[in-house]
């Protein structure tokens, strides 16, 4: 993936604490280090894929050498520790609970709390805290991109416990769980999550086909001042028109397949979608929701006039992993489905 490509995710991951931070209002000693020296034991090396690290087959053999984005580490055993921030999702598909949650002020992802509830957050709406990971004694630290580690963040955390580097985990969830299975020697969990959700994919697709057959289908996100219409290649877009097979209107395919657009009304009334999947940024945004839907031309748009116009969670719809997109697809067979 590019530069721009990359840069692009970053933007778009600091557009969710934005959301985050909209939503607030609505929701009312160490352990021991793995050494990139491995000349007192064994070394098992694995080279990078576009997710960061080839998958295997094999049980992971510690000490283990796996290289990253930004070069490589020595894992000396198999890590117990760990901190991933905004790739919770990813760890408890594993059944991993990791040793601090990403927050940005309050907000935390709230789809994930059943399960992370009981773990300490670290607020990134000031940037990255070193204090309170090294207090946390993380074994291994993943960080989601490599512009995540940029401007000597990757330093000062290799500096704490090994430090894995994705060029970029948010457009392939599957590879990335498969990525953090081999670390964490839970190769055989991280595949058995994907089974179990690509049986879900082929379940849910049986049961659409028949409705969904030659319909179109988008994903829109009212913010306090902006409509956007969405990706086709990132979060639920991914679940949409990849897993489930569905059809964009030509409008995704022209304006915003690789990165969201701004939809003007204008533009907005050319929305022809059988299907319309909207979000809304928390209380400071429904205001907008309002206008739109009191104006003439969201009463106009095929999706609307047909019932088919569907609001959903902004939580896990800007989210991509098992635990995300599984919630996606529950709310598409439900919906779509409901007589």
């Amino acid at each position: 993936m590019n530069a721009k490509r990359m840069s692009c995710i970053v933007m778009f991951i600091l557009a969710v604490c934005l959301l985050f931070t909209a939503c607030a209002a609505t929701n009312g000693g160490q352990n021991e280090r793995g050494s990139s020296s491995a000349s007192n034991a064994q070394t098992t090396t694995t080279q990078p894929t576009s997710a960061g690290a080839e998958s295997s087959s094999e049980s992971a053999v510690y000490p283990l050498t796996v290289e990253h984005a930004l070069g490589k580490i020595t894992l000396a055993h198999q890590p117990e520790r760990i901190y991933a921030p905004y790739m919770e999702d990813a760890l408890l598909t594993l059944g991993i609970k990791p040793v601090l949650k990403w927050s940005y002020g309050p907000l935390v992802q709230q789809y994930l709390e059943p399960q992370l509830q009981d773990v300490p957050k670290i607020d990134f709406s000031g940037g990255n805290n070193y204090e309170q990971v090294l207090a946390a004694q993380p074994d291994l630290i993943v960080l989601y991109s490599s512009e995540m580690a940029a401007n000597g963040v990757y330093e000062q955390f290799s500096n704490i416990a090994p430090t894995y580097v994705f060029p970029d985990a948010a457009g392939d969830w599957q590879q990335t769980v498969r990525v953090l299975g081999k670390l964490t020697g839970k190769e055989a969990e991280a595949t058995q999550a994907i089974d179990n959700y690509n049986r879900l994919v082929k379940q849910a697709h049986a049961q659409l086909e028949p409705i969904t057959n030659g319909k179109t289908f988008a994903i829109i996100r009212i913010k306090p001042k902006q409509l956007n219409l969405m990706e086709g290649i990132y979060f639920s877009g991914v679940t949409l028109y990849h897993d489930l097979g569905l059809t964009p209107p030509p409008l995704v395919k022209e304006k915003s397949w690789n990165k969201f657009a701004v939809l003007s009304m204008e533009g907005l009334s050319e929305l022809n979608a059988d299907y319309i999947f909207y979000t809304v940024q928390g209380s400071d945004a429904v205001s907008n929701e309002q206008t739109i839907q009191s104006s003439a031309i969201w009463k106009q748009l095929p999706a609307v006039r047909a019932g088919h116009a569907y609001k959903v969670e902004n939580n896990y719809w800007l989210a991509s992993g098992a635990i995300a997109n599984t919630l996606q697809i529950k709310d598409v067979v439900r919906l779509v489905t409901a007589k």
